[in-house]
């Protein structure tokens, strides 16, 4: 991950960006689910280290671009600039590959994502929070899934795993948020983790190995435990 983050940051970085204070940073989760995707691929270390560094900079790109309207009105169009700025340095390292499926796949899940960001926007408080999870689902795990459809195949047990992954780490900045109000309460998180569990617990044996379930497992068992602590304190148990 440091590696990672160090390339990723020497690509970002920008004399004028950084003198004007505009500072950026990687996801952890999508590294940590990228290099569990790219891991169960057996991609080689060297492609590994590019394509992490690639869609690290992609996501941080799409995610700088939500603290326009938060930001102070002289930044907001340097927000917007080192958005701009990260998709550029993203299509650089991509043709490096020389990969135009991969590059066509994560580009189509961009669309996909910035589609999604615009109906919470417009729709806001009329969505349902089934719904607002379904979009939010597509704005944080679109990258992942595109990763997969091109390491993996389109079909597979993966599908599952990622999609608790992105359903967890939703949850998880949720009700972690410090705002008044959220999409949804902690009992509904509490069933949609339960349920991703069953649905787990229901896949054949071969399914339940590999760096993608490991991780899950990780990555899972501290969130569960969060909503569960949550849900004591608001006595819904």
């Amino acid at each position: 991950m440091r590696r990672v983050e160090r390339l990723a940051q020497r690509h970002m970085q920008h004399e004028y960006l950084l003198t004007s204070q505009i500072r950026q940073s990687v996801s952890r989760f999508h590294f940590d689910v990228g290099y569990a995707i790219l891991s169960a691929a057996d991609v080689s270390d060297s492609e590994m280290e590019q394509v992490l560094t690639a869609v690290l900079i992609l996501e941080q790109g799409l995610s700088i671009h939500d603290e326009v309207d938060t930001s102070p009105a002289e930044k907001q169009g340097l927000v917007v600039l080192a958005g701009d700025y990260d998709s550029s340095k993203y299509y650089f390292l991509l043709a490096q590959l020389s990969d135009s499926a991969l590059m066509y796949a994560l580009c189509d899940a961009v669309a996909r994502v910035n589609e999604a960001k615009m109906t919470i926007s417009v729709d806001g408080n009329r969505l349902s929070s089934q719904e607002y999870m379904r979009l939010m689902g597509i704005v944080q795990g679109q990258l992942l899934h595109a990763l997969a459809n091109h390491y993996l195949g389109e079909t597979g047990f993966w599908t599952t795993h990622i999609e608790s992954l992105v359903q967890a780490h939703i949850v998880q900045n949720e009700l972690l948020a410090r705002r008044a109000h959220h999409n949804f309460t902690v009992r509904q998180a509490s069933e949609w983790l339960s349920d991703s569990m069953q649905r787990m617990g229901t896949m054949p044996a071969t399914a339940l190995v590999g760096p993608l379930y490991n991780f899950l497992v990780e990555y899972f068992q501290p969130i569960q435990r969060t909503v569960e602590d949550l849900s004591w304190a608001e006595g819904n148990r």
